[in-house]
């Protein structure tokens, strides 16, 4: 149900959709009404700690939420390398889709994801190279 909830979550804040109580108790917690309170405070730890947001709620009578960016700025510095920056977003791509299919996935399902993506492991990419190299050796290698 948390990872049900994160994903709930992640999808109305990149709609621009407030988040209401009565939605989330009725497309996703639904017959866990009980366990409501415990499953919101997991979905926000998961999404501190995962996504860098906080779930914050800014309406009590009405119960609406909002996420909140809660990373600390760059000020201007650059979180990795130009040349690094395609790979970084890359592999916070991969690194999502594994954490929504929760926390493991088939290689059959990865290369089917990065294909919707239109990133083949069997053909060079003009950005990433050997996408098959890159995801099983070099991220692999960072863990």
């Amino acid at each position: 149900q948390v990872s049900e909830l994160v994903q709930f979550l992640l999808v109305k804040d990149q709609k621009k959709i407030p988040i209401k109580r009565a939605d989330m108790l009725k497309n996703v917690i639904r017959e866990y009404r009980d366990a409501y309170s415990e499953i919101v405070s997991k979905a926000g730890k998961t999404l501190q700690e995962v996504f860098g947001l906080r779930l914050v709620e800014i309406d009590s009578k009405r119960h609406t939420y909002i996420l909140i960016n809660n990373l600390p700025r760059a000020e201007g510095k650059y979180l990795c390398r130009d040349e690094e920056k395609e790979k970084m977003g890359l592999l916070l791509i991969i690194l999502s889709f594994i954490f929504m299919k929760g926390n493991s996935v088939k290689d059959s399902a990865l290369w089917e994801f990065l294909h919707l993506l239109r990133v083949y492991p069997g053909k060079q990419h003009q950005v990433f190279g050997d996408v098959r190299k890159l995801v099983t050796e070099e991220f692999v290698r960072q863990k």
